[in-house]
């Protein structure tokens, strides 16, 4: 289970000292934040956004606690409080930054469970959770806030809870924007060797579930959420804010844009270019990726030119609803032990 984000999350802090750290103007009344998000994500509770024009009513039309905003987007918020900034995308990673400069953001405690074993060279830093029966191979650095559920696997050479990659301007220039988040393995995940698996930018994990497994040479970005018993074959990218559901299969060489989503038992071809979301069974394949037919969790192909197919491999069902391919209830077959 995903560590809960409130072990991330800010103390209360009065949104008029938010305010005054951007040098912006608080207008409405004052309340306490222990979060930061972009307006096109679901908010947690006590959470800030940033938007302009038509994104500050992506803002007013879901949770968000307050906003910053330009003066001419005030209205836009109703009776929320809001932040006013004439560059609020600016002053939003300003405040992030600074709110990590000043050591705000909170590191987890460390533990470490029964039967752990580490290789020559690696680094463990403060704020790592490790459970039982790990395997840490060698010259592998593990980054705070970051966490091992029991069994995890990490060959040699791989780095997990790096800073991943976001670019922020300023008056003064450009710069990398910090990371606080962290990054959740969970039980049985298997990382191969010289993998990348970046932080979450903000108060929350990148996270990889249950018997998930990892080729080698594979980057997954920030903010990434990779679902239970998927299989990223050798150097696949994956960009900031992908997710994948459960059961998906990345053929090498895979590499797909920001905030794309993979349906359930999607399949890729061998250097596929994904900049589109992928629907559940489906394979793509190609520069940019397109629909090449349908897959069993089995990886044999179905025909569903019917509206429905019994897969000759393993026997599941599945039937076409709302124009996307959904697999019935399976019942796994026992296997024989000889």
């Amino acid at each position: 289970m995903t560590p809960d984000i409130d072990l991330l999350a800010l103390p209360d802090i009065p949104l008029s000292e938010l305010a005054t750290m951007v040098d912006g103007r608080l207008d409405g009344p004052d309340r306490p934040i222990r979060h930061l998000r972009p307006a096109s994500t679901h908010p947690p509770a006590a959470t800030i956004g940033y938007g302009a024009g038509g994104y500050v009513d992506e803002i007013a039309s879901r949770g968000f606690s307050a906003a910053i905003v330009a003066p001419a987007d005030r209205d836009r918020l109703g009776d929320r409080p809001a932040i006013l900034h004439q560059d609020p995308r600016a002053a939003f990673f300003s405040l992030h930054t600074e709110l990590v400069r000043r050591s705000i953001y909170p590191t987890m405690t460390a533990r470490r469970g029964t039967n752990v074993r580490v290789g020559t060279s690696s680094s463990i830093h403060e704020g790592v959770r490790i459970g039982d029966d790990v395997v840490i191979g060698d010259h592998v650095t593990i980054m705070p806030n970051t966490v091992l559920s029991d069994g995890v696997g990490v060959q040699s050479g791989s780095v997990v809870g790096e800073p991943g990659f976001q670019v922020a301007e300023s008056r003064s220039g450009r710069y990398l924007v910090p990371h606080a988040g962290g990054v959740y393995l969970g039980s049985g995940v298997s990382i191969g060797a010289n993998d990348c698996i970046d932080r979450a930018i903000f108060s929350t994990y990148t996270t990889l579930d249950d018997e998930t497994m990892l080729d080698n040479f594979v980057h997954v970005a920030h903010d990434v959420e990779i679902g239970s018993r998927c299989t990223l074959t050798a150097h696949t990218e994956l960009s900031g804010s992908v997710t994948l559901e459960d059961d998906v299969w990345l053929a090498p060489r895979t590499c797909c844009n920001q905030f794309v989503r993979f349906g359930r038992g999607a399949y890729t071809g061998t250097g596929s270019v994904v900049v589109r979301d992928v629907d559940p069974f489906t394979l793509v394949k190609g520069n940019p990726a397109r629909p090449g037919g349908n897959v069993c969790l089995c990886r044999t192909k179905l025909d569903v030119s019917t509206g429905a197919a019994d897969c000759e491999g393993c026997g599941r069902t599945y039937r076409v609803e709302d124009g996307k391919l959904s697999l019935e209830e399976f019942a796994e077959a026992p296997r024989r032990i000889a």
